[in-house]
């Protein structure tokens, strides 16, 4: 995303994008840690910092306090700008690319083994016949081996894509996989026409009341459209969720989301 002028409430201006806000966010964090860390070992009103990225300087109470207040002023400034992203969908899916970036594959890794446990554990799951899952991309809760292992067991439901749409396939235990749209191994079988008792939908975000936030194609959207009563349930890695999504007339609701939380 392009660079944005700012100015702090002390006078400084500066030009950065949202990554770079997040970043000095958490600098200004770390300053409040460092300067907290002296204030608390002051002794008769000065001390000699050691380390920590400070000079060996005596330092007043005062200045500490003024120090830390004037980072805490700085951190509710560059949160306010940040959120002003979080408004909007492209802003929130920069948020999010850029959280998923700081996570390591394991980690993801051990996120997606805990959401599909509770998947597996829910009502709607263990209670349905014939459930749509999807292939995962590798920013996505990871799906394969909770496929393979269910597959035989239900009636797996795979979405593909043809166009702008999503075209549903059933995967049998003989059904062969290509590279389809997106790099992703979709199932090479006729389309399935049946009916569904869940339909578990990934997003780049969620907040709490089941609003999600798509990549902007708007597949899942059209699809789930058609099949307005069927149970719905979103999942997310835990910085997915998000506080609010912006929403549009033609999004979609979840019934429910589930996340590393």
């Amino acid at each position: 995303m392009t660079k944005q002028h700012y100015t702090f409430i002390s006078g400084e201006s500066f030009e950065a994008d949202l990554a770079e806000l997040l970043e000095m966010r958490e600098q200004q964090r770390e300053y409040i840690a460092n300067y907290q860390e002296l204030l608390d070992n002051i002794d008769d009103g000065t001390y000699v910092a050691r380390g920590n990225g400070f000079c060996a300087t005596q330092y007043s109470e005062e200045f500490l306090e003024a120090q830390i207040n004037k980072y805490q002023s700085r951190i509710q400034q560059l949160t306010g700008w940040i959120g002003e992203f979080l408004q909007t969908k492209p802003g929130l899916r920069s948020y999010i690319r850029i959280q998923k970036k700081r996570h390591t594959p394991e980690q993801l890794d051990a996120q997606s083994e805990r959401i599909m446990a509770l998947l597996e554990g829910t009502p709607q799951f263990r209670e349905a016949q014939t459930v749509m899952l999807y292939s995962s991309l590798p920013d996505e809760v990871r799906t394969t081996a909770f496929i393979e292992k269910w597959r035989n067991r239900k009636r797996v439901i795979l979405p593909t894509v043809v166009g702008d749409d999503i075209v549903p396939v059933e995967l049998t235990p003989d059904t062969p996989f290509a590279v389809g749209d997106f790099n992703i191994l979709e199932p090479q079988n006729r389309p399935y026409t049946g009916g569904y008792d869940l339909i578990v939908v990934p997003g780049m975000a969620f907040d709490r009341t089941g609003n999600r936030l798509g990549r902007g194609k708007g597949y899942y959207d059209r699809f789930l459209s058609q099949h307005p009563a069927v149970p719905k349930i979103g999942i997310c890695f835990d910085f997915q969720l998000v506080g609010a999504v912006p929403t549009e007339a033609n999004d979609i609701r979840m019934d429910e989301v589930l996340t590393g939380k």
